[in-house]
């Protein structure tokens, strides 16, 4: 907090990196709110591409509220 308050170009990062953390929570939230899983499948594959290469099928579908068949059945559509 001594580097925030003592340096300007910290405090404007600290406040940038903030900012996009309160966006991905808010994008996250809208995410669960979506009754479709084909939306939610689409609005996270929309917003972050690689992460169905990085990331295992099981836990994707976690996130998005869906069994692991369901989300297969979706990617290969």
């Amino acid at each position: 907090m001594q580097f925030i308050q003592q340096n300007e170009q910290g405090a404007a990062l600290w406040a940038a990196m903030l900012e996009n953390l309160v966006l991905q929570q808010i994008e996250r939230e809208k995410d669960l709110l979506i009754q479709s899983p084909k939306e939610r499948y689409e609005r996270v594959l929309k917003r972050s591409p690689q992460l169905f290469q990085e990331i295992a099928n099981k836990y994707i579908a976690a996130y998005l509220r869906m069994s692991p068949e369901t989300l297969s059945r979706l990617k290969k559509r």
